[in-house]
């Protein structure tokens, strides 16, 4: 990779819908598979149903990434379930403001501005979010893009070990391991056309220390 030019100004604030053109040039660039973006709609829709959930990085005023989330409630999550099923088959119809899970659907970095700690600013502003909103968690199905080198020989849960122990380097779980991610289970089929992973993904959540269960002999005055 050629040498950067000189980085001024890193920003993060909220998605915005004019934002749209922005971040559908960064995605069309890393993502051939014209299904995987997301449509304009869709975006319409995080940012109605939860504005908060949702923020780009900018870097010198170019958007070069995006996280996007929405709440869900943790019996939904705690087991096996895929990505469609927790997306509502991508329509968000399962965002609960209510629940008390932050979910990541989304962490998107331009391949031209990784390695720049840009994700884990965006990951930092989860966690700050999920205190402020008094959330138990933050979950997701994270891929493990390195496995396909290893299927032949080693099951996941193994693989996971390695990476944990750092005898294997994955660019996404080592990434999240670091950030204080734990690993609850392996699902299977959580994405069906993640090859790499061989349709396998990681249940990682960061527990909130600071969450208080609502008490049920609170009343309101």
């Amino acid at each position: 990779m050629e040498p950067m030019h000189k980085i001024n100004k890193v920003e993060l604030r909220s998605l915005q819908l004019e934002d749209y053109t922005q971040l559908s040039q960064s995605f069309k660039r890393v993502y051939a598979d014209k299904d995987v973006f997301w449509t304009r709609k869709q975006i319409e829709t995080l940012i109605r149903i939860f504005p908060e959930g949702q923020v780009v990085t900018l870097v010198d005023d170019r958007i070069v990434g995006c996280a996007l989330s929405i709440i869900v409630d943790y019996d939904m999550v705690k087991g096996d379930h895929t990505y469609a099923k927790v997306t509502g088959n991508e329509t968000f119809n399962t965002h609960n403001s209510n629940g008390n899970i932050l979910y990541g659907i989304e962490v998107f970095i331009h391949p031209d501005y990784r390695g720049l700690r840009l994700a884990r600013r965006m990951y930092e502003y989860r966690k700050e979010l999920c205190e402020k909103l008094n959330l138990k968690a933050i979950m997701f199905g994270g891929r493990i893009p390195n496995y396909y080198k290893y299927a032949d020989h080693m099951r996941p849960k193994e693989y996971i070990e390695k990476v944990r122990s750092r005898q294997i380097y994955d660019p996404v779980l080592t990434f999240q391991l670091s950030n204080d991610f734990h690993v609850r289970k392996v699902m299977m089929n959580y994405l069906p056309n993640d090859e790499e992973s061989k349709h396998c993904a990681t249940l990682l959540q960061w527990d909130n220390i600071y969450y208080q269960p609502p008490t049920t002999d609170y009343v309101d005055k």
